[in-house]
């Protein structure tokens, strides 16, 4: 007997049995990432380089395995492997927060700003398109693009982040302009918020930007070994970046989506909100036709 004609992605139920889940009552931080330190998980910070020696950064970098966009004399694009330093000290400064969020997780850089270059829309896409097919399991993006020619290409290149499981976080524009890829919803998009605790981070209720995190006067770490205090969307990301470590060394499994559903449920206003009381009633008074009076229904 042949077999039906099924659409494309038809699946079996027994498929999808799943061992074990989770309810969002259950979505507590302790559940979250309590205990973990980032262990086994790999952060790719795509952005100026990394000082590897950094003291803040203690051997967390994966030297060795980075790589930096560098154009030829031709404006051929390739990723060099090995490694590099940071131009400017951006790049560590977001691989120090992720590395006090989550002290175990490997850091490896991706440099695509400030080379002997001017960096360019392609060059960011090159070192992005190389942490994806890398398989990075959270990708860290304190930097966009306001050119909107290339908004197709970073909207598909995220998408196929998201669906191999990729985490990509993206630090909003530090002014009201649109720029990619913080725009879509397959990356998680981060602005600041006022907090001084790097764990206490907001679910923002007025997309595109989705989560806020301490990025106001944030002690950083900076090239030659220094340190500095900065300010900016582009230290909340890593905020982010290091608590979704956190929780993707805790809970592996965790594909994309569940992941930033997580990140909503342990958000603090999210915990914080007022419980309510019993359920909501939606009050619907239809006519009865046979009486002429009017009867409650609660649904």
């Amino acid at each position: 007997m042949n077999e039906p004609v099924r659409p494309a992605w038809t699946r079996e139920s027994a498929v999808l049995r799943l061992d074990h889940s989770v309810s969002l009552d259950e979505l507590s931080p302790a559940w979250a990432w309590g205990g973990s330190t980032g262990a086994g998980v790999r952060v790719a910070v795509v952005d100026s380089g990394v000082e590897a020696d950094h003291p803040d950064l203690d051997g967390c970098v994966e030297a060795a395995a980075g790589v930096a966009v560098t154009p030829d004399d031709e404006g051929q694009l390739s990723c060099v492997r090995g490694p590099h330093e940071d131009s400017f000290g951006h790049g560590t400064a977001c691989a120090g927060i992720i590395h006090m969020m989550a002290p175990e997780a490997r850091i490896t850089s991706v440099k695509v700003l400030g080379g002997a270059a001017p960096t360019t829309s392609d060059m960011f896409f090159k070192g992005l398109s190389w942490a994806v097919d890398a398989g990075f399991d959270v990708i860290n993006l304190s930097l966009g693009t306001r050119r909107r020619d290339w908004a197709l290409s970073f909207y598909e290149l995220c998408d196929r982040a998201y669906f191999h499981g990729s985490f990509v976080v993206t630090a909003a524009n530090n002014v009201m302009s649109a720029s990619y890829p913080s725009l879509y919803a397959s990356v998680t998009s981060v602005a600041c918020n006022l907090s001084k605790d790097p764990f206490r981070f907001h679910f923002n209720p007025e997309p595109p930007t989705e989560f806020l995190a301490p990025g106001i006067d944030i002690e950083l770490a900076w090239s030659g070994g220094s340190r500095m205090t900065g300010t900016g969307n582009s230290y909340a990301a890593p905020h982010i970046s290091g608590i979704a470590a956190l929780i993707k060394s805790k809970h592996p499994e965790l594909r994309p989506f569940q992941l930033k559903t997580v990140l909503w449920a342990t958000a603090a206003n999210v915990r914080e909100a007022p419980a309510m009381a019993g359920r909501i009633s939606r009050v619907i008074r239809p006519l009865n036709t046979a009486t002429g009076l009017h009867r409650t229904l609660h649904i």
